[in-house]
C-alpha cells in the first residue's frame, strides 16, 4: 500500500483501527506506516485524540495530493482494462508481397469489418523485417524461423507446383523428366541477394536437382505468374498463389510424377510480451482460424 493512499484511507475512515480493518492490516502496521510518512514529510498529518483524529493544515494539503494519486491510479486501471479487453487501436503488419496480396488482404478486410475500431497498416515487402526495431505488431513469415524472442503460430505449409501455359507447351521441347528443363526457358525468382533457380524434385526414382536458366527472372512472384500466363516459360511457384488459373486451364501442371521438394511452413509471428494487446490476440486468432489451407 502506497503511504499517500494509506493516509487517504485513514482520513476517510476516521481512525487507524477502521482503516486497518478495511485494508486487512494490523493497527500497529498502519500506525508505523503513517509515522514513516510523517517523518518523510517532516510534519504531523493528524492531530490525535482518544476519540478521533483531525487533519492538520499540512495534512489537508497532503490529502489533496493523495486524491490526485487515487484518481491517476483509477485512470491507469481503466487504461489497462481497455488495453487488455477492447479490440481497438493501430496494428502494424508485415508480410511478403505475393502472399500478402493473395491471402492476407482479403482476410484483413473481413477482420476490419468485424472490428471497426482497429486501424491496420500493412507493409508488403520481400525482406527480413526487424519487428522490434520497426514497431511491427504482427508478421506473416514463410520458412523455418531462427530462435528469437518472438512467438510463432504455424498457419500451414505452402508447396510448389511446376506449370506452364498451353501455348508455351505446344511449341516447346519434350518435357518428361526434370533434366529436360535444361532445354526450356524457365521463369524464376531473383533479387539482389539470391536467385531461386535450383529446382529439386522427388519421385519413385529418388531426388533430382536441376539448375535452370531462362530469359526472364523477376523479384516478384505475381509478376512471374503473369509472365507464365503470357507463354514466356516454365514456372515453379507457390501453388497457393495461382488462384483459379489451374482450374481454368490457363496454366497446366507438368512433370506431375515428380514432386517439387521444398514446401515451407507459414507462421504468424508477434513479439513476446507479458501482456498481449487484445487487438493483437484477436488478429492472430482470426488468421489462425481463417487462413486457407494450401
Amino acid at each position: 500500500m502506497q503511504p499517500d493512499l494509506l493516509f487517504s484511507h485513514i482520513n476517510r475512515q476516521g481512525s487507524l483501527s477502521a482503516a486497518a480493518q478495511l485494508l486487512g492490516m494490523s493497527r500497529s502496521s498502519v500506525s508505523k506506516q503513517l509515522a514513516a510518512l510523517e517523518r518523510s514529510i517532516g510534519s504531523r498529518l493528524f492531530n490525535r485524540t482518544t476519540r478521533k483524529i483531525v487533519l492538520t493544515d499540512v495534512g489537508r494539503r497532503v490529502l489533496q495530493e493523495a486524491h490526485k494519486v487515487e484518481l491517476a491510479l483509477q485512470t491507469i486501471e481503466r487504461i489497462s482494462e481497455d488495453y487488455q479487453s477492447v479490440i481497438a487501436g493501430d496494428l502494424n503488419i508485415s508480410c511478403a508481397s505475393a502472399q500478402g496480396r493473395a491471402h492476407l488482404v482479403p482476410l484483413i478486410t473481413r477482420f476490419l469489418a468485424l472490428y471497426p475500431k482497429v486501424k491496420i497498416n500493412l507493409q508488403l515487402e520481400d525482406r527480413f523485417v526487424d519487428m522490434i526495431a520497426e514497431n511491427i505488431d504482427v508478421s506473416i513469415r514463410i520458412g523455418h524461423l531462427p530462435d528469437s524472442m518472438l512467438i510463432a503460430r504455424k498457419l500451414g505449409d505452402i508447396s510448389g507446383i511446376l506449370c506452364a501455359s498451353p501455348n508455351y507447351l505446344k511449341n516447346a521441347p519434350p518435357l518428361n523428366k526434370p533434366s529436360d528443363l535444361l532445354n526450356h526457358r524457365c521463369l524464376f525468382y531473383r533479387n539482389s541477394m539470391m536467385a531461386m533457380n535450383s529446382w529439386s524434385f522427388i519421385s519413385d526414382q529418388g531426388e533430382e536437382t536441376v539448375t535452370v536458366s531462362g530469359a526472364l527472372s523477376i523479384n516478384d512472384p505475381s509478376a512471374l505468374i503473369s509472365a507464365a500466363l503470357d507463354h514466356t516459360g516454365v514456372l515453379l511457384i507457390d501453388r497457393s498463389l495461382l488462384g483459379d488459373t489451374l482450374q481454368q486451364g490457363k496454366l497446366l501442371p507438368i512433370l506431375t510424377a515428380y514432386q517439387p521438394i521444398g514446401s515451407l511452413p507459414m507462421y504468424v509471428v508477434y513479439p513476446e510480451k507479458e501482456f498481449i494487446p487484445a487487438k493483437t490476440r484477436a488478429l492472430v486468432d482470426f488468421l489462425f482460424e481463417e487462413m486457407p489451407q494450401f
